[in-house]
């Protein structure tokens, strides 16, 4: 990555950050039915070049997300942005063996908030404090729906929140090695898509292994009729920063990547991580804040030296929003066909929480809101000031159903177009939520919930069909065979 690009990443970074905290986070609330949640932490940090001196005084530490951004060294042209992930421990046991996954885990009774859920799981899986002065929370992304049995069963809620860590040093990993195998800071550049084709590829995960028939013949029965799914997935440089007591990385069982563990290795022979599933989908949210094509926002390169009066202009005060409480799709209200929710363009904007222009936190000199679309500036005559400006797509990944899969079997994939006429549907609708007028009821609204459930119900439908005409076409040429064999006979007897 060279120089100028990691500026303008930092300073789009900026844009991204700004624009979380700006948009209220969906909370979905648990169904009476699954009460279990789980917290992730999406840790950001900015790596200044080797070699930089900064002095005590610009580190970072103690200061507010505001004051940071207006380091030096943080605007420095080779200081790089990373995303932290970790790799979990293989064990054959577990579903979610060697998975690229964030520091995380499930809600305890004795955890205050699902916030305080992920300060306690990063703690106890990788070592790090995101309460103590070296880190700043961010904010909070829409919290997601995990299913199994193909989206028919919930199995928690879960809430992903972002930090941001503010020291130019990063503090000591200490990684749990009976959950967590190593631990690796991912640049930012190479998680924004579009990606090349080399960097994309999928992972092929057996089907009957989501239906979980306990019967070895059934399941391979099942496979055999219905095929496998490929899930997207982004390829990464496998280069861990820490590593867990007794994990060797040049050591894998299966070096062909068979299933949806986190590495495999490439045709030249070099490891590479395979972040898919879930995590994608949260680091697209993520990254969904940042600058969309032609707004990147034009911010003047800085100087380092203790003279220079060049700073980023960045409103001081600016809290993150309010957040939105929705409706798991688990409801009994979703589970009986209630149809989703859908935007009318024309209809009024409603009054309250959300429509971007009223007062209060997060109002502050020099910000225009509208929904999802913001723009910070700063006030005019500050000499030096650089202005960041920027419209995101308020939070939805780019490519909306790039984390669905997609199956080995093209009439599959043709029956789920067929069924899909309520995800289509969805889809539409969740993106004209973020392109068209901004309105409050649109946040609440499960949209990322909606569209899966209804993906889901259509790949059952799918599925279904699919098994039924193969066992058609089964019996049809069993009865041809045999009736074939009866005439067969019948000569021979006759001769």
């Amino acid at each position: 990555m060279t120089q100028p690009c990691n500026a303008a990443i930092t300073s789009s970074l900026l844009s991204a950050l700004l624009s979380l905290r700006a948009t209220p986070p969906r909370i979905i609330q648990s169904p009476p039915t699954q009460p279990r949640r789980a917290s992730v932490a999406l840790i950001i940090r900015l790596k200044p070049p080797a070699g930089l001196e900064i002095p005590e005084k610009e580190s970072g530490v103690g200061l507010s997300f505001e004051e940071f951004f207006r380091l030096p060294w943080v605007s420095h042209p080779a200081t790089e942005p990373q995303l932290l992930f970790i790799r979990r421990t293989t064990r054959p046991s577990d579903r979610y063996s060697s998975h690229i996954a964030f520091p995380g885990g499930r809600h305890e009774p004795t955890d205050e908030s699902s916030h305080y859920t992920a300060l306690r799981e990063t703690w106890e899986e990788i070592g790090l404090d995101l309460a103590d002065k070296e880190y700043i929370s961010v904010g909070r992304l829409d919290d997601r729906e995990i299913t199994t049995s193909l989206g028919k069963r919930l199995l928690m809620i879960l809430s992903p929140f972002v930090f941001l860590q503010i020291s130019p040093i990063s503090p000591p990993a200490d990684l749990q090695p009976a959950e967590v195998a190593s631990l690796h800071w991912i640049p930012i550049s190479t998680l924004i898509p579009p990606f090349p084709r080399a960097q994309w590829s999928n992972v092929q995960i057996d089907i009957s292994s989501r239906l979980s028939p306990r019967n070895k013949l059934i399941r391979l029965i099942l496979r055999g009729l219905v095929g496998n799914m490929n899930f997207g997935c982004v390829l990464l440089p496998d280069e861990p920063e820490v590593v867990a007591e007794g994990f060797n990385p040049e050591f894998l069982e299966d070096r062909r990547g068979k299933g949806g563990g986190g590495t495999i290795y490439g045709p030249d022979g070099r490891r590479q991580l395979r972040l898919w599933g879930l995590t994608l989908g949260m680091t697209l949210d993520l990254l969904a804040h940042l600058p969309q094509n032609g707004t990147i926002p034009v911010v003047r390169r800085m100087s380092l030296m203790e003279d220079s009066k060049e700073r980023y202009d960045v409103p001081v005060g600016f809290e993150p929003r309010t957040p939105v409480t929705v409706t798991s799709t688990f409801e009994e209200k979703w589970l009986h066909g209630v149809t989703t929710p859908t935007l009318s363009a024309h209809a009024p904007l409603p009054t309250g929480t959300g429509n971007g222009k009223q007062e209060g936190a997060g109002s502050h000199k020099g910000k225009e809101a509208a929904g999802g679309e913001w723009r910070v500036t700063h006030s005019e005559g500050t000499a030096g000031a650089a202005k960041v400006a920027t419209t995101t797509s308020g939070g939805v990944g780019p490519g909306i159903t790039s984390v669905f899969p997609r199956f080995s079997y093209p009439d599959v994939n043709f029956w789920i177009w067929v069924f899909g006429r309520r995800y289509r549907r969805v889809v539409r609708g969740w993106e004209a939520s973020v392109s068209g007028p901004p309105r409050a009821a649109d946040r609440r609204i499960n949209w990322s919930g909606a569209a899966l459930a209804a993906f889901y119900a259509a790949v059952r439908q799918a599925l279904v069909v699919a098994i039924i005409i193969r066992a058609i076409a089964t019996a049809m040429a069993l009865g041809g065979v045999g009736w074939w064999l009866y005439q067969h006979l019948n000569k021979a007897a006759a001769l």
